[in-house]
């Protein structure tokens, strides 16, 4: 049994429920729901073809796997391999989906393209470290001469990896900035985002060992409402296969009705092909609003909303904290500087950098690397990283799922919501 099939078991067992109480997505789609017969004949299926026309084992995209598969293998039910839609959207839609989460195949074996390629912003750090500084060689002939140490890279870090997920690229120019400004990850995947995608984002997460918060917008209609549950059951599933040790939660961040109408946003209606239009206007009493509404008409609220939910997991206090820390650990090291290397071994350093300023720009890296200094031989140690708090922000937008819940709290969460 698989591991996605015995968390669903054990909940359907624990909880007395039917596994159709237990199942977010359609039964097919859902991966707690894959383990089944079928689904392993199309996982052993797509590995074995996959070995056939990969002999060199490349990391294949899906797309570029499809087109490899043409005319060189047959479909389980004996006919060919066709290149025509429906072929397609069965390999990326079942058989990969089965392959994948019943560990046919790796999922770093296949990259993501059937999107248009996402933008996404994530924010670097860099821990910190000391060198040693006379005046500023690499940039210009300074004023005076005086060596000191000088602290680089990031004194902390930040207690939780957020990711913005929004399904319309035209969203960058109101939420970059909010992102940048928290150090939060911002994906832009054109519609609904990729399998591939999300287990990317929760990789990265995991390597990177701090809890993972999703935070997902999308249009206030059926497809974007469901498009946070999509989101939160897959990230969900990988986590509990691929990274059981990952604290992850999930928020609906916009739009809501609330919202919509708060910032005054049009109602459009619905499209007559949209099939879950009656009950969805029966439960929100209202049409559709495209989040491009909330970027043309409202960018300041619909920025503000964001941030509002990203501050819930971001010490909002670290940045002066730091820079105070900072101040204070290098008048210390300068101190111990002075104290343990002696005026003549500063003015050596000093007649040192004197002679090497009037050498070619290529000279800077050598004087930068006879300056570098073991800061511990001078009685410096690295600065620890320092605790973080969080949590004293109120939550306006509920998780859909987080760590503190148990799985069928997190899966009830999910059905509700695709329930209106």
């Amino acid at each position: 049994m698989s591991i996605l099939r015995n968390i669903i078991e054990e909940a359907k067992g624990l909880h007395g429920k039917p596994l159709k109480d237990l199942t977010v997505l359609a039964a097919q789609r859902d991966p707690y729901r894959l383990d089944t017969p079928a689904n392993h004949d199309l996982g052993q299926w797509l590995r074995d073809a996959y070995d056939e026309v990969n002999a060199e084992g490349r990391r294949l995209h899906l797309r570029g796997l499809h087109y490899a598969l043409v005319g060189r293998v047959e479909l389980p039910n004996g006919k060919p391999y066709k290149n025509d839609d429906q072929t397609w959207l069965w390999l990326a839609d079942k058989a990969a989906k089965a392959a994948r989460y019943l560990g046919y195949l790796s999922w770093d074996a296949l990259r993501d393209a059937r999107n248009s390629p996402p933008r996404v912003f994530t924010p670097k750090s860099e821990d910190p470290f000391w060198w040693l500084s006379v005046g500023s060689v690499e940039l210009e002939l300074p004023t005076t001469l005086e060596p000191q140490m000088r602290l680089g890279g990031d004194l902390s870090i930040k207690p939780c990896r957020q990711v913005v997920i929004a399904e319309k690229q035209g969203v960058e120019d109101v939420l970059l900035p909010v992102c940048s400004h928290r150090d939060a990850t911002l994906a832009l995947p054109a519609g609904e985002i990729s399998d591939t995608m999300v287990y990317e984002l929760l990789r990265d997460a995991a390597k990177d060992g701090r809890p993972m918060v999703i935070h997902q917008l999308g249009d206030f209609d059926p497809a974007g409402n469901q498009m946070a549950v999509s989101t939160a059951r897959t990230a969900q599933a990988i986590r509990d296969s691929q990274f059981p040790d990952l604290d992850l939660t999930v928020h609906a961040v916009a739009l809501t009705r609330d919202q919509c109408e708060a910032w005054n946003l049009p109602s459009t209606p619905l499209k007559e092909t949209e099939r879950r239009a009656d009950r969805w206007v029966a439960a929100m009493g209202w049409e559709q609003t495209e989040l491009d509404a909330a970027v043309a008409l409202s960018p300041n609220e619909l920025a503000d909303a964001i941030d509002d939910s990203l501050l819930q997991y971001y010490d909002d206090s670290l940045y002066m904290r730091d820079l105070n820390r900072r101040h204070r650990l290098l008048d210390e090291a300068n101190a111990n500087l002075k104290a343990h290397l002696g005026q003549e071994r500063l003015d050596a350093i000093r007649t040192e950098a004197e002679s090497k300023f009037d050498e070619l720009q290529d000279l800077v890296d050598q004087v930068n690397d006879a300056l570098r200094i073991n800061p511990r031989a001078v009685g410096i140690e690295m600065p620890e990283t320092p605790e973080v708090e969080i949590g004293d922000t109120a939550c306006r937008y509920p998780p859909l799922i987080d760590p503190t819940m148990d799985w069928a709290e997190a899966t009830g969460n999910l059905i509700k919501r695709k329930k209106y």
